[in-house]
């Protein structure tokens, strides 16, 4: 039986596969340039989960996910986006099947993922086929064998996400509700592949692995800028009530269920600048939790990165959430240093144009400000064209 321990050490060459292909080209640049041009891979097979492997940024420099935001304004509708976000919306089933909705104001601290809810990055191992369970597969169609790792697997419980890096070429590609079966291959329900040096977003109505079409691995926090202290990119963040039927860029579709009127995934929020981080309290006895001088540390290091870069809006969750890449980071975060913040520390930056969805709703005409939360789109990816 392999345990956990031995787990993450064996995860070690996948993941050092994966920071090592993010050298040079896949840290941003010249998004004209031949993908190929710009791949270097060193695998390494003596290091582990310990060693620091430099953390380069995904994307071009121009891509929203590299832009500071450390001075830009703020929406004038901030405030009433944030209280909204708030907003959970539930559904009862009652007396003949009939369903009430429910509303519940949710006030809990910023939680981090670091194995449920997250994302595996994978790169290297052997060839392994790839098996689409459905009819539209999304960019699976010409994808049939990747290089995946025998011992890094996606988990079906968390909706099956995960990210394989292909080291000939600087793509990376998302699966959703992926798992590894019993003949060794790896089937899934849809596929997106991101290209390294490309902008980091998809047009609008394009949709992917998660519900904002936005990369699984954009956002994530990652061991290596940890263990250096420095996070040079926007994080991705899930909230309790994105508003439903919109949303705005980067993200190209939405899977939000709160009010219209709430904060849309793809929007940015930024810590406020006079906010100090509170410590996280326990939640059986309502004192204060201390943080180790490590927990601090980085902590601190998460706090500097959401004034200075933000977070992008990129899901629904139970409660505010960030994530942090599945299997190497847990070791080093809890996931609980930064609860002592809530949405109400956060603002909103100015949104931009504003995008129905689905897109055969997109009639150009502006969401009713008072309009009761609504049915959320489907989860399941289907093929949408872009707004002409």
């Amino acid at each position: 039986m392999t345990t956990r321990r031995q787990h993450r050490t064996q995860c070690g060459v996948a993941v050092v596969a994966a920071a090592a292909v993010l050298l040079a080209g896949c840290a941003g640049g010249d998004s004209g340039k031949d993908a190929s041009e710009d791949v270097v891979v060193t695998v390494d097979p003596t290091q582990s989960p310990g060693v620091v492997v430099p953390e380069h940024r995904f994307f071009n420099d121009t891509s929203p996910w590299n832009r500071r935001i450390d001075t830009a304004r703020v929406d004038p509708d901030s405030d009433r986006m944030i209280q909204y976000a708030h907003e959970r919306l539930g559904v009862i089933e009652g007396p003949g099947s009939t369903q009430v909705q429910t509303r519940d104001m949710v006030d809990a601290g910023l939680y981090i993922n670091t194995l449920r809810w997250t994302v595996p990055v994978v790169a290297g191992g052997r060839p392994t086929s790839l098996v689409c369970r459905q009819l539209v597969c999304g960019d699976g169609e010409n994808t049939t064998v990747l290089n995946i790792p025998d011992d890094v697997d996606p988990d079906p419980r968390y909706d099956g996400w995960y990210t394989v890096f292909d080291t000939s070429a600087s793509v990376a590609y998302d699966l959703w509700r992926a798992r590894r079966e019993a003949d060794d291959t790896i089937s899934y329900n849809y596929m997106r592949k991101w290209d390294l040096n490309g902008p980091g977003y998809s047009e609008p109505q394009t949709e992917g692995a998660r519900g904002s079409g936005l990369p699984l691995f954009a956002g994530l926090i990652r061991a290596g800028e940890l263990e250096s202290g420095e996070i040079q990119h926007a994080l991705a963040i899930s909230v309790p009530g994105p508003a439903a039927g919109v949303f705005v860029q980067p993200a190209s579709s939405t899977d939000g269920n709160g009010r219209p009127r709430s904060l849309p995934e793809g929007a940015r929020i930024r810590l406020k600048r006079d906010v100090v981080l509170p410590p996280p309290v326990d939640p059986r006895t309502g004192k204060p939790i201390k943080l180790s001088k490590q927990q601090q540390r980085l902590a601190d290091a998460i706090v500097a990165c959401l004034r200075t870069y933000g977070a992008i809006v990129v899901d629904r969750a139970a409660v505010p959430t960030l994530y942090a890449q599945r299997d190497v980071t847990d070791g080093l975060i809890r996931g609980n240093e930064l609860q002592g913040l809530t949405l109400d520390d956060f603002e909103v930056l100015p949104l931009g144009q504003l995008y129905r969805y689905p897109p055969e709703e997109d009639d150009g005409t502006v969401v009713d400000p008072s309009a009761d939360p609504s049915a959320s789109p489907t989860s399941s990816p289907t093929e949408g064209g872009a707004v002409q």
